[in-house]
């Protein structure tokens, strides 16, 4: 949800069973969406929708109005469900819709969107009409919101389904939510599924259990007391370890032979309670996979999950995440102490280590929850770096309010405990990265000014140089160069107190970056920081580091046109960069090779490295007013743009466009307010041209632009007749337009 507060939407999709609490928890959204001010509109599938195209999109309607009854007398009626009233629809469909097999006949005098249908197959919804009508609900000081909630989206017809989904390609760009609940039991579910495959932008709640049923907990418990006490306690272990397991495992954890084992469970199978097939053990219904735990004395049930852990721990002696995931909880079910902190642990820097951010940020937060079993001193010391860890996998995760609080935490603790400063930097290295490419958020950036004076005051010169580089940098992301400068000047005064090493490579990296868009003899200067920072950070053996100074070199190429040289540089990295996992560096790499290719005109090429970035901004739950983020949405429009795709390049130079205050970086905002200009201009639309020429002529924009734009922006008529939609090449050169190009765009405009 964090992110409609940012400006960017999502799709969530929530599946399980029937009776498993998708429609209470799509209730609890609505709830939390109402209390955000937000525009809510319910759309809910029906077995009898589902045969009418774009049935179940009936809620969208401005105002539902009941149909005459088209029927014959006598004919069973076959019309739908009275719709919900959304709280605020849009209307985007015809007058009149078919509301039964038998009045579809009726269609040619039906009108959608002002047009005639013709037949069926022209009967189609515009999710594209449909997006330009909400548009203005995200602009404007009366700006908010927009989610669409669907229940049983599974009894969907095709025709509605296609229109959801091609709208939810839409969400990223806007505070768009769209949540659907889909139940399993159904057919549907197949398509959605199908439909929403591989895709980043959209994340799945998966449900895998239904809601307890009290009339099937007395059946079960009935049973469960009718067998045997050896048998209560094999079929107990079953349903602790999920509810279906290999004999060999139940042989294990039970202590039993495989002869002893079959004869324990007959009584067991004899009545429904489980069922043995190929080798496995495990219960027939889900429903009755956590009550069977429940029946167990809860003594009995956490001494079970201990012998359970120390079982699987045996048959695994290099465990899988999978299995290092299962023990751990099994021993936090047993006692949330040291045993489980530390199983907890090692499962958490494995899933951070295999990018599994989700799962990392559950381990730490369970983890966390353990401290208290320890004795005070030891709980005080390990505290700070838990949570600084915890911060390490909730940065990514996009979970980005718990992020700054368990970051100040932390550090805060740290310094009330007395850690070391060298101990203490040590703990944040690796989240400087990870918060460069979340960029400067308001709240973190407040945050890390907090903490460079806190340990200012702690003398610790080793934290605050790392954090005041860092600060550098997003004032120079801010386009705040002088800020910048004094940032990093500071920096690199306290760096010249500690011994010779990666803390002052991190100073002279930061002097450098804020030099890189100076004058040709800043320029020049710059080259010489970042070529000492790479000295001694290729003594230091800071890889990561080195490939944050590679990054920065190869901006500086680009700055003073040396392109090639800088895509080359780039390519280079990208080997090293994905072997060793480093996603926040590699987004930058990706971006430049992509941003060079457009440039150099090798639209064709750009594919493979923007498509990576488009990757890696979802994994890593990028939210405005991050840069890696802004220049993907950016370049995304210029590539749309190129090919004609006007409407896409403008949902997303628009987002860029429409984000202010904190949520908007200069430097992007003015270029697409700047693209967006040509666009307009080049299909004849020149009011609107201007109107978005008057937002970026303004000094705070137009300073942000490049420099190679500053002096010949103003002759932006000219440039859009050369601009390819506002995707090529800025400033563009007259010798770049294609023979017969004016021709086409005429052809285009008309």
């Amino acid at each position: 949800m964090q992110g409609l507060a940012e400006n960017s939407g999502r799709t969530v999709v929530v599946v399980g069973p029937p009776v498993s609490g998708k429609s209470a928890l799509l209730g609890e959204v609505r709830e939390f969406l109402k209390s955000r001010n937000a525009r809510v509109i319910e759309l809910r599938g029906s077995y009898r929708a589902r045969s009418i195209p774009f049935g179940a999109l009936d809620g969208l309607r401005s105002e539902p109005e009941p149909e005459p009854n088209l029927e014959e007398p006598g004919e069973e009626s076959d019309s739908l469900e009275t719709p919900l009233v959304p709280i605020a629809p849009m209307g985007y469909l015809p007058d009149r819709m078919p509301r039964s097999r038998r009045s579809r006949g009726d269609r040619p005098r039906t009108t959608f969107l002002g047009r005639p249908v013709r037949s069926r197959s022209a009967n189609e919804g515009d999710p594209d009409e449909f997006w330009r009508e909400i548009l203005p609900e995200f602009r404007g000081p009366e700006a908010h919101p927009v989610a669409i909630l669907i229940d049983d989206g599974a009894l969907f017809d095709s025709e509605s389904r296609d229109f959801v989904v091609s709208l939810s390609k839409r969400a990223r760009y806007r505070p768009f939510l769209i949540a659907v609940a889909l139940d399993t039991s159904v057919a549907g579910f197949v398509s959605w599924e199908e439909a929403f495959l591989g895709r980043g932008d959209v994340d799945w709640v998966r449900i895998p259990e239904p809601l307890p049923d009290l009339r099937e907990g007395h059946r079960l418990k009935a049973l469960f007391e009718d067998i045997p006490s050896v048998t209560q306690r094999v079929v107990g272990y079953v349903g602790l370890l999920g509810g279906t397991v290999g004999e060999v495992v139940l042989s294990r954890v039970a202590r039993l032979n495989f002869n002893q084992l079959a004869e324990a469970l007959l009584p067991a199978t004899g009545v429904g309670l489980v069922k043995v097939q190929e080798g496995k053990v495990m219960i027939p219904h889900l429903a009755w996979v956590s009550a069977v735990g429940e029946l167990l004395p809860e003594t009995q049930r956490k001494e079970m999950h201990l012998e359970i852990a120390n079982a699987l721990s045996a048959l695994s002696p290099e465990p899988s995440l999978q299995r290092r995931i299962e023990v751990a909880r099994h021993y936090l079910a047993w006692y949330p102490g040291p045993m489980a902190l530390r199983h907890l642990l090692e499962a958490a820097e494995l899933s951070l280590h295999l990018l599994a951010y989700d799962s990392a940020a559950e381990l730490l937060e369970q983890a966390i929850g353990c401290l208290g079993a320890l004795p005070p001193a030891d709980r005080t010391t390990l505290e700070p770096e838990l949570r600084l860890l915890h911060a390490r996998a909730l940065f990514p995760a996009g979970r980005l309010s718990e992020a700054e609080t368990e970051l100040r935490d932390g550090t805060d603790g740290a310094l009330k405990t007395g850690v070391a400063a060298e101990t203490l930097t040590a703990w944040l290295e690796p989240l400087i990265l990870d918060m460069r490419v979340v960029g400067p958020r308001a709240p973190l950036t407040t945050a890390l000014g907090e903490l460079v004076e806190r340990c200012h005051d702690s003398r610790m010169i080793e934290v605050e140089v790392l954090l005041e580089a860092l600060i550098a940098e997003f004032q120079f992301e801010r386009n705040r160069p002088n800020d910048a400068r004094s940032e990093s000047h500071r920096a690199a005064a306290l760096a010249r107190k500690l011994p010779e090493g990666h803390l002052q490579a991190i100073a002279l990296l930061a002097v450098g970056l804020s030099r890189i868009e100076g004058s040709p003899e800043e320029q020049l200067l710059a080259a010489r920081f970042l070529g000492a920072a790479r000295a001694l950070l290729g003594r230091s053996r800071r890889w990561e580091l080195d490939h944050l100074a590679e990054d920065l070199e190869a901006r500086l190429l680009e700055v003073q046109g040396q392109r090639t040289r800088a895509r080359i540089l780039r390519e280079r990295s990208l080997s090293a960069l994905q072997r060793q996992k480093l996603l926040p560096i590699e987004i930058y790499h990706q971006l430049g090779i992509a941003e060079s290719l457009l440039d150099s005109g090798g639209a064709a090429n750009v594919e493979a490295p923007l498509g990576r970035s488009r990757t890696i901004s979802e994994s890593l739950h990028l939210l405005p007013p991050s840069p890696a983020l802004l220049r993907t949405w950016l370049l995304d429009g210029r590539v749309q743009a190129m090919a004609d795709s006007l409407d896409a390049a403008r949902d997303r130079w628009g987002a860029i466009a429409d984000l202010e205050g904190p949520r908007s970086l200069p430097r992007f905002r003015a270029e697409a307010l700047v693209r967006l200009t040509l666009l307009e201009q080049s299909v004849g639309r020149a009011e609107e041209a201007k109107a978005y020429a008057e937002r970026w002529n303004v000094p705070d924009l137009r300073s942000a632009l490049p420099a190679e734009w500053q002096a010949t922006v103003d002759q932006w008529p000219e440039w859009a007749a050369m601009s390819e939609h506002g995707g090529g090449r800025l400033p563009p050169s007259p010798e770049l337009e294609k023979p017969g190009e004016p021709e086409r765009r005429e052809r285009r405009r008309k």
